[in-house]
């Protein structure tokens, strides 16, 4: 049987993303029209992995942005899409839809500058956020051993991804390193020694997503669970 397997994938351009602006569930409103040519050239790409191993799931985060990028990778693959709630994005309470060059100013930094401290009135703080993705993570990974799976999330997701596959002990504290760039990969596979990357940060795929159509598919095809 093959080993585990996990590809990583960061949505394309959001909406929130382009306007500088908080995406929770207030401020995200979806995938801009270059993130959308971004899932197309990614969904691409998988399907040239998915005929070399098939994936055995298809996950994603419900935010919109997110979900809607999964949706079309879903159809390009022909494959259910499974929501994980549990790896929703971060809550930002009244900072949701404001700016994220003033919300930082007021905080005195990103979320992860006061970890334990919630940015805003109503917001997770870092640590809590981190705390309950790694927890989701740990067990998909748990569910699906021996399995190869397809992750798509934000670039909080996938630093916190790598992190924790990396072996480190604190994973909160350095998944900022390991953070992708919107519409790109990383693939990880666990061998006798442990995990290790394959690929990471990959964006080779998006070179001419310019000359991509916005969704040649509909997603009101995507299979949702």
């Amino acid at each position: 049987m093959s080993g585990s397997e996990i590809v990583l994938v960061r949505h394309g351009q959001g909406e929130c993303n382009a306007a500088g602006v908080i995406g929770g569930d207030v401020g995200c409103r979806g995938l801009t029209p270059r993130g959308r040519r971004e899932s197309v050239c990614l969904a691409d790409r998988l399907a040239e992995l998915d005929r070399q191993r098939r994936f055995d799931a298809l996950l994603t985060s419900p935010r919109p942005r997110v979900l809607e990028c999964a949706q079309i990778i879903g159809v390009r693959l022909g494959r259910r899409v499974t929501v994980v709630e549990p790896l929703r994005g971060q809550e930002f309470g009244t900072a949701d839809g404001q700016s994220w060059d003033h919300v930082i100013r007021g905080f005195g930094g990103p979320p992860t500058h006061d970890p334990d401290r919630p940015i805003a009135h109503g917001a997770e703080a870092w640590n809590a956020y981190a705390t309950r993705v790694l927890a989701a993570l740990s067990e998909l990974l748990a569910e699906h051993a021996g399995q190869r799976i397809l992750l798509v999330g934000h670039g909080k997701t996938t630093g916190l991804a790598g992190a924790l596959l990396s072996g480190t002990a604190d994973p909160r504290s350095c998944a900022e390193g390991y953070v992708i760039d919107h519409g790109a990969l990383s693939s990880w596979r666990r061998g006798p020694d442990g995990w290790r990357v394959l690929v990471h940060n990959d964006s080779s795929h998006l070179a001419h997503c310019d000359a991509c159509p916005d969704d040649p598919h509909s997603t009101d095809a995507a299979m949702l669970t």
